[in-house]
């Protein structure tokens, strides 16, 4: 019970930083170290695609924890 309860919170916080990231692409967190310019069109794309692939591996995770019940 516990593994499945422990994968299925890291999946839960899977979607939520893939969500954050569709949301908001131009956070501090996604900025590389010692870039101060403001984000171009390619890399908000880049993110939100990013974004949308956690999403489908934190859904991954989930469904892959049930097998520990």
């Amino acid at each position: 019970m516990f593994n499945f309860m422990f994968t299925a919170l890291i999946g839960i916080a899977l979607i939520a930083i893939g969500i954050y990231s569709i949301r908001h692409p131009d956070s501090w967190w996604f900025r590389r170290s010692r870039d101060d310019i403001e984000l171009s069109d390619l890399r908000i794309w880049y993110l939100k695609f990013a974004g949308k692939m956690i999403i489908a591996f934190g859904a991954l995770v989930i469904l892959m924890s049930f097998q520990h019940l």
